[in-house]
């Protein structure tokens, strides 16, 4: 594989963008919540307000897909990104939920835009036989910039609180300027007749659903179960640093891999090393372990995103890219909204114990679709 290519054609403004928009998720989701925890907003006040981000996103790609065919969405993206930035800048302000509520769903469903739009141009840049490599650096660039976005931005927010949130926003405005100068393509949802676009790309959007559920309950509950295990929060804080390494150091590799060997077969490796790491995690107490398994999960769950997202977009017209792209983000912002949920239900009736049994459970049946179409695919080729 020539190197230039996954970052010719001005792919690199776009793994621009990933960072800045990961940096700024970073520092934004960590801290609304911590914001709202220190005015003194239930847990449950907090988890609603964390979800509805999510949920706007979904909502968002609905709106795209179905009110925006054949327009150039540059414009609305840089739009909705300011509209987020203004928002981040206006949440410190706030007082009650009801307005974090709804600031949270303005933040939630700016940034929709870009993750349609975005996907899109990549993936319309982007060779066939590359495409894993340049999804696992758009996930990549954002990963860095969402740890470079959670370990600066409380250290911000203990010295400056409204600076926090203004650091957040200035990564979304300049986000916003390099869609509008740097991006020359255009980023548009066809009109197009009815295909099943949808069933085509089923596995893709299982696997995105379950990447979201996965990610997001340990990002919210996975510092619960190590504090409810008696572990300490500089240990919690490591444990969810060497996920997040994890998830840098393994999404390369794997990706390249499935370029070369298949994608379904690198969705395969990401999910049984996921479903490897969930159960280690849960079954050793030993702190050290706690760290290993953590490393591993990043590396599996890490690598599911980019597999995926490549799958998606697999052997599609040009003009089919930006629907399947605006279902992906759907099905990965309701997988990301769903996650903490149901994964705190199960707690709260059970124990911390059954964390990632959902998790799990979508991980085992997202291998036995895989396994199944994998031969069914095999089977009509060799029909032919």
């Amino acid at each position: 594989m020539n190197m230039v290519r996954p970052f010719n054609k001005g792919k690199w403004a776009i793994y621009l963008m990933a960072f800045l928009i990961g940096g700024a998720i970073g520092i934004i989701i960590p801290l609304t919540s911590t914001h709202m925890s220190k005015n003194h907003v239930s847990n449950f006040a907090i988890g609603v307000i964390a979800s509805v981000y999510f949920f706007a996103i979904a909502l968002g790609t609905i709106f795209i897909n179905k009110k925006m065919k054949n327009i150039d969405l540059k414009k609305f993206i840089s739009v909705g990104l300011f509209i987020s930035s203004a928002c981040t800048i206006l949440f410190p302000f706030a007082k009650t939920p009801y307005v974090w509520f709804a600031i949270m769903c303005l933040i939630g469903f700016g940034i929709s835009f870009h993750l349609v739009g975005t996907q899109t141009a990549l993936h319309i840049l982007s060779e066939e036989e590359i495409r894993g490599v340049t999804s696992g650096i758009y996930t990549l660039s954002f990963a860095i910039g969402y740890a470079v976005g959670t370990i600066s931005g409380p250290l911000i927010y203990e010295k400056n609180t409204l600076l926090s949130f203004i650091t957040g926003a200035v990564f979304l405005i300049i986000a916003s300027l390099i869609v509008l100068f740097k991006i020359k393509i255009k980023l548009t949802v066809v009109t197009y007749k009815k295909r099943r676009i949808t069933q085509n790309i089923s596995l893709a959007l299982q696997a995105a659903f379950s990447y979201g559920f996965i990610e997001n309950t340990i990002a919210a509950l996975y510092p619960v179960f190590l504090l409810e295990h008696n572990f300490t929060v500089a240990q919690m804080g490591l444990a969810l640093g060497m996920f997040v390494i994890g998830g840098i150091v393994g999404t390369i590799p794997i990706t390249y891999i499935g370029d070369k060997i298949g994608r379904e077969k690198g969705l395969i490796i990401g999910v049984l090393i996921s479903i490897i790491a969930l159960l280690g995690i849960t079954k050793f107490n030993v702190f050290n372990y706690k760290l290993i398994f953590s490393f591993i999960a990043g590396i599996g769950i890490g690598s599911i995103y980019p597999i995926s997202m490549a799958l998606g977009t697999q052997n599609l017209k040009k003009e089919d890219i930006a629907v399947a792209a605006s279902r992906f983000t759907f099905f990965y912002s309701f997988g990301s909204a769903a996650g903490p949920v149901l994964s705190s239900i199960i707690i709260d009736k059970f124990s911390t114990k059954y964390l990632f049994s959902l998790s799990i459970t979508f991980l085992i049946a997202l291998f036995v679709n895989i396994v199944y179409k994998s031969k069914n695919k095999k089977l009509v080729q060799g029909g032919k």
